[in-house]
């Protein structure tokens, strides 16, 4: 398939194949397609079939090229590599597999119904193609030989690779051309989302500053009771780690003193520091008025102002600046061949006239070798480090594959040890103390919660160079506290309780006094509540700042009803003042049509294909497949 020209071409020759397989990317792989599958053994070779669909085999260098293009577009996605194990973790194997099998199914069913298509149409098909077409929109042949260069492929593979394209296109067209949206059910829906509400609203805040009396024993006893799940502890995992980081490791590595200064040497230039001034200029509209500065400079005015009084403009300072600094080059040229506190003659460049002023010069020199003796030990311990840490990591390795404790890899590598105390799945620490050192990562946690046993040590490569073992000591299982170990969580939260029920009573007494006729702005003035009238908004909110936990409920009502809510935080009365029913005449209302449609197309194609699935056959061979993208 042409899946690098599928970013870039917008053309009517990929669109419904795209669309057919965005909708069956998830039936095959997750499905059992028997046992074994292909023929023969040994998938290493990439000769013998591991995937087979209907009459159509495919290798395991087929599918590697597949999969290797599903990688590419993950690292484009987010900017990392990944390697074949962590890819396939991620399902991007599966979604290779899932590609060539639905392509190919599509395409035997398009054939079988007698779909035909020519050179000449597949031809123009790649005429059209923007990548091959030159500034001047015309078809340019050099173009289209490079790319079947780079993809290794010949004229005539291509072009058949096209025609397979049209034909699958032509074949899920013809399904998804014959399908609408049934008009009865897009007015419905769209009567539904267009539909807006106009509301009266009066929200009552919680008031923490309530009076709130302390539980006594039976009122905590029973809240608590209520709530015990409230108060129960996360499973905590306790683990030990073992590190290293390049920086740690470049610490411990000798540089010898001819290495530093062979390094200088070849680095040369690169320690010369070039002469800096302190730089002022100023512009003039032409000679004259420059010269005219000079002569008020000679009569003993000061630069700044000689300057001032002829152009109106005190002089720029430029700061202490190289000659590559200066962006013009007549002023640099000026700058850096004056004396200190010398005047320049009239300098002329595309922007206009200037003088200079030179006020300091500090002179370049070479940085002696001592000066920057350590900043070079630590670059190239740096570098040493960055190529040494995976020595280190495979002695690590070695060691505890061996049979060593994690303690003894730590002490005979050097590692530093943390001892993680619990820590939740949620990256929650058991106690203040549990992550001394910062070892506690969010990586880290994730890969601890996947560890089965205690025992079991794993390692993590961090992305700046370094690494970590992770050891799992422990399994604590979540519990439920006694009341008396978590009394002031208690009291806290019973009084928070009552603070919310408070502001859920005076909504009702809002609510109550509303119904009866008096007006919810007034009502909202008498217990220091907001009030506010809600501008029109749909099912989403969109075009109201009104709380999500109200819309359902306003939208219950029936115009003129008050409700009352309780909300996350405090609680608010409601009263329906108007309901705006949908624009059928909207255009979004066609839109809608079209991506109901689209939907329903594309739940017919997954059928299809499922269809197809079943009455064509496909057969996967598993263990040849993660056999052969395994590591060796």
């Amino acid at each position: 398939m042409l899946e690098s020209l599928r970013n870039f071409s917008k053309s009517w020759i990929m669109r419904g194949v795209l669309l057919a397989l965005a909708a069956t990317f998830v039936l095959f792989f997750g499905t059992d397609f028997g046992g074994g599958g292909g023929h023969g053994g040994g998938a290493r070779s990439g000769a013998a079939s591991v995937v087979e669909v209907g009459d159509t085999n495919f290798t395991v260098h087929q599918v590697g090229r597949e999969f290797n293009d599903q990688i590419q577009r993950a690292a484009q996605f987010t900017g990392q590599q990944l390697d074949a194990q962590t890819a396939i973790q991620a399902g991007l194997l599966d979604q290779a597999i899932a590609q060539l099998v639905t392509r190919s199914l599509f395409d035997q069913a398009a054939q079988d119904l007698g779909v035909t298509t020519s050179i000449n149409a597949a031809a123009t098909a790649i005429r059209a193609l923007p990548q091959f077409q030159g500034q001047s929109g015309r078809f340019e042949r050099a173009q289209f030989e490079r790319f079947l260069l780079h993809n290794n492929q010949t004229e005539d593979q291509f072009v058949s690779q096209v025609r397979l394209d049209l034909l699958r296109t032509q074949y899920i067209d013809t399904i998804r051309n014959a399908v609408a949206a049934p008009a009865p059910l897009t007015d419905a829906i769209f009567k539904r989302r267009g539909e807006r509400r106009v509301a009266e609203l009066v929200i009552v805040p919680p008031r923490p500053d309530a009076r709130v009396s302390e539980p006594d024993a039976a009122q905590l006893i029973s809240f608590y009771e209520a709530n015990k799940e409230a108060f129960q502890t996360p499973a905590f995992r306790v683990a030990s780690v073992a590190s290293m980081d390049v920086e740690t490791l470049a610490k411990e590595i000798v540089i010898p003193e001819e290495d530093l200064r062979e390094e200088y040497a070849l680095r040369g230039n690169a320690f010369e520091q070039p002469e800096i001034r302190d730089v002022s200029q100023a512009t003039f509209l032409s000679r004259e008025d420059a010269q005219r500065a000079v002569v008020l400079i000679q009569g003993g005015k000061t630069f700044a102002q000689a300057a001032e009084e002829v152009s109106g403009l005190p002089p720029v300072d430029l700061g202490s600046v190289r000659p590559v600094d200066v962006p013009v080059a007549e002023l640099a040229d000026a700058a850096f061949g004056l004396a200190v506190d010398v005047i320049s003659t009239p300098i002329e460049s595309d922007l206009g006239w200037h003088l200079v002023e030179v006020q300091n010069i500090q002179p370049g020199r070479t940085i002696p070798f001592n000066e920057v003796r350590e900043a070079l030990r630590g670059e190239l311990a740096l570098e040493e480090a960055r190529d040494g840490i995976f020595d280190v990591l495979n002695d690590v390795e070695d060691g505890l594959a061996g049979g060593a404790s994690l303690e003894e890899v730590a002490r005979d590598s050097n590692l530093t040890t943390t001892r993680i105390n619990g820590v939740a799945r949620t990256g929650h620490l058991r106690t203040e103390q549990a992550d001394p050192d910062g070892a506690v990562t969010a990586e880290l946690v994730q890969r601890l919660f996947t560890i089965d046993a205690t025992g079991i040590a794993e390692t993590i490569e961090g992305r700046d160079g370094g690494f970590s073992v992770v050891r799992l000591d422990e399994i604590i299982a979540p519990r439920i506290p006694s009341v008396d170990a978590v009394r002031e969580q208690a009291i806290t939260a019973w009084k928070a309780e009552r603070v919310s029920a408070l502001a859920e009573e005076t909504a009702q007494k809002i609510a109550d006094r509303a119904r009866g006729g008096e007006s919810l702005e007034t009502l909202a003035g008498e217990f220091k509540a907001r009030f506010e009238r809600t501008p029109a908004f749909d099912r989403t909110g969109d075009g109201s700042t009104i709380s999500t936990e109200l819309i359902a409920s306003v939208f219950e009502a029936s115009r003129g009803e008050v409700i009352s809510q309780l909300l996350s935080n405090g609680a608010a009365v409601a009263k329906l003042i108007d309901i705006e029913p949908a624009d059928m005449t909207d255009p979004a209302r066609d839109e809608m049509a079209n991506v109901l449609t689209g939907q329903i197309a594309n739940d017919l194609v997954t059928q299809l294909s499922i269809a197809l699935q079943n009455e064509i056959g496909v057969e996967v061979d598993r263990a040849a497949l993660e056999d052969a993208f395994q590591p060796q």
